[in-house]
């Protein structure tokens, strides 16, 4: 049901309405969520991390994108630590509408990614909060394995098709 939900939707991601997604991440869920809406959206960022598993960076990246979260860079990566950028429209545009836009739904996608990734405890936290940029951490713990882990498959990304001779105009 996941991959077949994402690839309905990811071919018309250009095409569908960011003030319905605006209004209901920035305007409804902190209403309902109240205090605990950061912590919320961190668990439900992990959540959806589970049922829209990657297979790499480069489909973490495209993910992103189209979800309408951003666009999305891998700074630097070792074998304990992840750290990333979130930049674009989508970025700019939150931080310049909202007073306090809250970026820990991406943040626990990213934590719940790296836990899938790499079979152990994972865990993320904004470093970062600019106007044009986000920059999150996940600290990836090896000597915390996950019990009872069996992996997702991974989602098809659904990539833009490109006319090969676009290009050469």
């Amino acid at each position: 049901m996941t991959n077949a939900f994402y690839s309905q939707f990811a071919g018309n991601a250009a095409k569908s309405s960011v003030l319905s997604v605006e209004i209901l991440r920035d305007a409804l869920l902190p209403n309902l969520l109240g205090d605990d809406s950061s912590g919320i959206l961190y668990w439900a960022g992990k959540d959806l991390a589970r049922k829209f598993p990657v297979d790499s960076d480069a489909d973490l990246v495209t993910f992103f994108d189209q979800a309408g979260w951003g666009h999305l860079v891998v700074t630097s990566t070792s074998n304990d630590l992840l750290t990333y950028e979130l930049n674009g429209e989508p970025v700019a545009r939150r931080n310049a509408a909202i007073k306090n836009p809250d970026y820990m739904l991406e943040t626990g996608f990213l934590a719940e990614q790296a836990a899938q990734r790499f079979n152990c405890v994972s865990e993320a936290k904004l470093t970062a909060t600019k106007r044009l940029k986000i920059e999150m951490a996940v600290t990836v713990d090896h000597k915390q394995p996950l019990t009872n882990h069996d992996p997702a498959t991974p989602i098809d990304i659904v990539r833009p098709d490109v006319d090969p001779d676009a290009s050469e105009n």
